[in-house]
């Protein structure tokens, strides 16, 4: 038998109980966004420090006085989320600090669980601040690093800092000449030319040259026929007749290399 006392307690409304279970229910999924957002942001975190890599690199004269280099770049998406919109940019400078390459590549992206490899094409002017691509080994700073957008959350940069070794076509070039003489009355003078192929391809082409006086008046011309391997040294002399009167003493041998038309003009050489 009930007590005349006791009193049921009185049943919530239905708007107080659809409150608290949103109440709930916003709890719970805040709990989870917050665990999803910190698991995006770990992975996040390994795809910074993954470790990319920098392929091998090749070089070759191009037209238009480039040095074109060919090289690849990999990345490997070890996570459960895309990499998306991977853009890669290079930075390159030379022994002196001089940049030479400033490039972006167009954006890609990496599903998750995957790698990419980039194949990569730079361009490298032929001008007073990267002549001496042509004639001295020296070793290349790269730069590498690319910006993304990763799993539609963060954005993230992967970057890697390598040195390159540069071989030059024309190492330690010199186009020197000897002292003048006299064949069968015509007044000669000697041109030698010396340099080693460090390249990873092959010099064949000419190598023009002219000597000049003080005054650049031109006392003399010729060129040699080149066919050069990567790796091998050049040595060769060649007699040049000496225009009348031209004193070359105190003035320059200038120079330049011609490939299938093309032509790279190479350091001048001082004449004692």
């Amino acid at each position: 038998m009930a007590s005349p006392f006791y009193h049921k307690p009185p049943t919530p409304p239905g708007l107080w109980r659809a409150a608290r279970a949103f109440r709930r229910a916003s709890t719970i999924a805040l709990v989870l966004i917050v665990v999803f957002v910190a698991f995006v942001a770990y992975s996040a975190v390994q795809v910074v420090k993954a470790k990319p890599g920098v392929g091998s690199s090749s070089s070759v004269l191009e037209p238009n006085d480039t040095v074109g280099i060919t090289t690849s770049f990999s990345l490997t998406n070890p996570t459960y989320f895309a990499i998306q919109d991977f853009a890669l940019h290079f930075l390159v400078l030379n022994a002196t600090g001089a940049s030479l390459v400033d490039s972006s590549t167009a954006p890609e992206s990496i599903p998750a669980g995957g790698s990419a490899l980039f194949p990569v094409a730079l361009y490298v002017p032929l001008s007073a601040s990267s002549e001496d691509l042509l004639t001295e080994n020296q070793y290349l700073d790269w730069n590498v690093w690319g910006n993304a957008s990763y799993a539609y959350l963060f954005s993230v940069s992967i970057g890697v800092d390598t040195e390159r070794a540069w071989g030059a076509p024309f190492d330690n070039l010199t186009v020197s000449v000897g002292t003048p003489f006299e064949e069968m009355g015509v007044a000669e003078i000697p041109v030698t030319v010396t340099f080693a192929d460090d390249a990873s391809y092959a010099d064949v082409g000419d190598l023009n040259y002219q000597v000049l006086s003080a005054g650049d008046a031109e006392c003399g011309s010729g060129g040699f026929a080149l066919d050069v391997p990567s790796g091998e040294a050049y040595d060769q002399t060649q007699d040049v007749a000496l225009a009348t009167g031209c004193n070359p003493a105190g003035g320059q041998v200038t120079s330049e290399y011609v490939e299938n038309g093309e032509t790279v003009p190479l350091p001048p050489e001082p004449i004692p």
